[in-house]
C-alpha cells in the first residue's frame, strides 16, 4: 500500500517547508531543533489552513516565526488551564452545596434517580451518570481519593468529598439534569442573582459554556488543535451582551451582534467570556486578564514588542478572537462596578 502520509525524516521535513511551503530557513540547525522539540505537525498544521485562507503567503515567514507562535500558543493553553481548573473547582463547590443541602450527605439519598430527572439536554440520569459515579463509591482497590479513605473510615461520602473523584464532564451531566429547584439554587449562585440574563438563558449558557471550558481545557491538555478548533454549541453573545459590558460589540441599532463576536463565540472567545462571568470578584476578574495579558507579552523588552504584537494579531486570526481583545477586556474591567 502507498501511504499517503508516509515517515519522513528532519531531513525530509525540512525540504518540504522550505519547497512546498516557502518557510524561510537560513538557520538550518535551528529549523531540526524546531521539528524535534516541537514537531512538523504542531509547528505548521496549526496555522497553515488559517493562513492561506487569509491569503498570507508562507514564504514571508520565518522558521523562527513559526516557533515563536507556536509557543505563544502554548502559553495561552497553559493560562486557559490554569483558569479552566479554577472554574472546574468553583462550579464542583456549588454543585456539591446544592446537593447536600437539598438532598442530605448519604449517597443513596442523593444519587436516589427521584431526585433527577430521567433525561434532559441529552443526559439520561441512569446511563450518563449514575453509571459513571458508583463506580468511584464501589472502587475496592483505593484508586479513588479521597472517596475511597471515606468509604472505609467514615459512614458515609458526602458530595463535596464525592465530587472532588469524579470528572468536570459528569459534574456537567449531573447538572443537566437537575430539577428545576436545585438548577435554580446552582444559577444563583453562580450568577448573584444577575437579572441581566433571564433564567433559561442563565440555564443554556451555563449548560454550554461549562463544556466549551471543558472542550477547550482537554485540547490543551492532551496537546490537540487548539487554535484552529471551533465549537458546535456555542454561546450566543446577545445573551451576554448586559452581563459582560464592553465584552459583546452589537450592530448600530443593537439588533444582533457584530458578524466578528459571533465568529468569536464559536472559539476560544467562548471560554475567555465565561470564565469572566464566573469569576466573582473584580481582584479575581483583573487577575485574569493581567495573567491573560502575560501569557501573551511575558513582559517582552521594547525591542521584542514589533515582534510579539505581531505574532498576537495572527494568532487573534487563527483563534478568532477580536483583535481588540484587551482593549475589550481593560473596558470591561472599568465597566463591572456598574453592573453590581
Amino acid at each position: 500500500m502507498k501511504y499517503d502520509k508516509p515517515f519522513k525524516t528532519y531531513d525530509e521535513q525540512i525540504d518540504i517547508l522550505q519547497n512546498k511551503y516557502g518557510v524561510v530557513i537560513d538557520d538550518y540547525e535551528f529549523a531540526k531543533h524546531a521539528l524535534i522539540s516541537v514537531s512538523y505537525n504542531d509547528l505548521i498544521g496549526s496555522f497553515k489552513n488559517t493562513f492561506k485562507k487569509d491569503s498570507i503567503n508562507l514564504s514571508e515567514i520565518t522558521i523562527e516565526y513559526l516557533y515563536e507562535l507556536h509557543l505563544l500558543d502554548k502559553s495561552v493553553q497553559a493560562f486557559i488551564l490554569k483558569y479552566s481548573l479554577f472554574i472546574e473547582n468553583l462550579f464542583k463547590n456549588v454543585m456539591a452545596y446544592t446537593i447536600a443541602s437539598s438532598f442530605g450527605v448519604d449517597a443513596n439519598k442523593y444519587l436516589d434517580p427521584n431526585n433527577y430527572q430521567v433525561y434532559s439536554a441529552g443526559t439520561a440520569f441512569k446511563e450518563n451518570v449514575l453509571s459513571e459515579v458508583l463506580p468511584i463509591l464501589m472502587d475496592e482497590k483505593g484508586g479513588y481519593q479521597p472517596t475511597n479513605y471515606y468509604v472505609e473510615m467514615h459512614n458515609h461520602v458526602p458530595p463535596w468529598i464525592l465530587f472532588k473523584n469524579i470528572s468536570f464532564g459528569d459534574s456537567i451531566n449531573l447538572y443537566n439534569v437537575l430539577k428545576k429547584e436545585q438548577k435554580e439554587m446552582v444559577i444563583d449562585l453562580l450568577f448573584n442573582n444577575d437579572n441581566a440574563i433571564k433564567y433559561d438563558q442563565k440555564v443554556e449558557i451555563l449548560r454550554n459554556g461549562l463544556n466549551n471550558i471543558r472542550i477547550y481545557r482537554n485540547l490543551a491538555a492532551h496537546n490537540l488543535s487548539f487554535t484552529e478548533f471551533r465549537l458546535k454549541k456555542s454561546i450566543q453573545p446577545k445573551q451576554l451582551y448586559q452581563a459582560l459590558p464592553g465584552l459583546i460589540y452589537l450592530t448600530a441599532d443593537l439588533s444582533q451582534p457584530l458578524h466578528i463576536d459571533k465568529k468569536a463565540c464559536k472559539g476560544l472567545y467562548s471560554v475567555v467570556l465565561i470564565i469572566l462571568l464566573l469569576l466573582k470578584t473584580k481582584i479575581l476578574k483583573s487577575r485574569f486578564v493581567a495573567d491573560f495579558m502575560n501569557a501573551v507579552f511575558h513582559n517582552c523588552p521594547s525591542e521584542s514588542l514589533a515582534l510579539r504584537m505581531d505574532l498576537y494579531t495572527d494568532y487573534c486570526r487563527l483563534t478568532a478572537m477580536p483583535k481588540n481583545l484587551f482593549e475589550r477586556l481593560h473596558k470591561y474591567l472599568k465597566l463591572y462596578d456598574d453592573i453590581l
